[in-house]
């Protein structure tokens, strides 16, 4: 029976949020959208994780949104809210369509660097310190943001602190996760078999540096620029690590339209079953996955922090929130597929 439903804007944010739980050997899935969400719910998880794809859509789109995924779920069923660690999106559109009386706000990651101070987001990847009573607009007043520089603030304000709408990311997702498995069961290092292909549609520094540094670390790794998500009409052989990169082309492409193109650019790569998937981006990962028909995904843990691994369709899913981690993340996931070379080899 379903505890807990993890209601996230995009899909690498429901698989981040979902993930933690999953690597503590609580049974996870993760619905691509809503028409996945009845299965997800009958699966008998303990955990269902579900992606409203609302961050990019206009505020009244949103709340709809989330008020559908809402009605989809049993009465009373407890809802974490995750939102965007940047707190990126319509955050205050959506918490319209979830009733609560006092929401307990903890958008900070210790583990990568990012704190909340004097009701302020800040840290790794974050230019100036973010409001966050601002971005919950007129919500604000049913929250409260607690200082959280660490992992046990995060828990002790879980534990201590009165609420009945969680909202957060990856920090309070862990806590949560925590509370609900104190003895985790199930932390395991998870090896990357080839072949696996990379799949970036995120346009963030973070991700386009981590990408720089697997160019220049991997001499075999099979390179795929797609202007505007377009794959050139010849493709290479099937590699142990082959790289497709959206790029920018000759206009400013709708985000949307350049993942579809992706997604169809992988088909035309006819992955076969026992390959990794490594998408980035939000919208990639919807959509990507969907052209595969995968509308569901049974979480297994983490392959990295911050990397959710999952598998379905007989593939294994890596997903990487655009600003999640640290420079060598890719590096250190795949770098032996593509003849790792580091600085002082040999």
């Amino acid at each position: 029976m379903t505890r807990l439903a993890v209601v996230a804007d995009d899909l690498t944010g429901a698989l981040d949020a979902s993930a933690p739980f999953a690597a503590r050997g609580i049974a996870t899935v993760v619905a691509l959208g809503l028409d996945g969400l009845d299965a997800a719910l009958a699966s008998g998880a303990d955990v269902v994780g579900v992606s409203t794809d609302s961050r990019e859509i206009a505020p009244d789109l949103a709340r709809q949104a989330v008020a559908a995924c809402v009605a989809g779920l049993p009465v009373g069923l407890q809802i974490f809210k995750k939102v965007d660690s940047r707190l990126k999106g319509n955050i205050a559109a959506e918490l319209d369509a979830i009733a609560f009386e006092r929401a307990l706000v903890i958008p900070a990651i210790p583990a990568f660097g990012r704190w909340v101070r004097d009701g302020k987001l800040g840290g790794f990847g974050v230019a100036e310190p973010i409001h966050i009573a601002e971005r919950l607009a007129h919500h604000a007043g049913a929250m409260v943001a607690p200082d959280a520089s660490s992992q046990a603030d995060i828990e002790n304000a879980v534990a201590n602190l009165a609420h009945d709408l969680p909202i957060g990311a990856r920090g309070l997702a862990e806590a949560l996760a925590a509370r609900m498995a104190p003895v985790a069961k199930n932390i395991s290092v998870w090896s990357i078999d080839a072949p696996a292909i990379c799949i970036i549609g995120s346009t963030d520094p973070i991700t386009l540096d981590q990408i720089t540094r697997l160019r220049a670390h991997c001499p075999k790794l099979a390179y795929v620029a797609a202007p505007d998500g377009r794959l050139p009409d010849d493709l290479p052989a099937v590699a142990p690590l082959t790289l497709v990169q959206a790029v920018l082309g000759e206009g400013n492409a709708d985000p949307a339209d350049v993942a579809a193109r992706l997604g169809e650019g992988l088909v035309r790569l006819q992955p076969q079953p026992g390959t990794t998937l490594v998408i980035s981006g939000g919208a990639t990962a919807q959509t990507v996955l969907r052209s595969l028909h995968i509308d569901m995904l049974e979480l297994l843990g983490e392959a990295q922090p911050g990397l959710p691994i999952a598998r379905a369709g007989g593939f294994t899913i890596i997903t990487k929130s655009g600003g999640f981690g640290a420079a060598d993340a890719l590096v250190d996931l795949l770098g032996h597929l593509g003849g790792l070379e580091r600085e002082g080899s040999a």
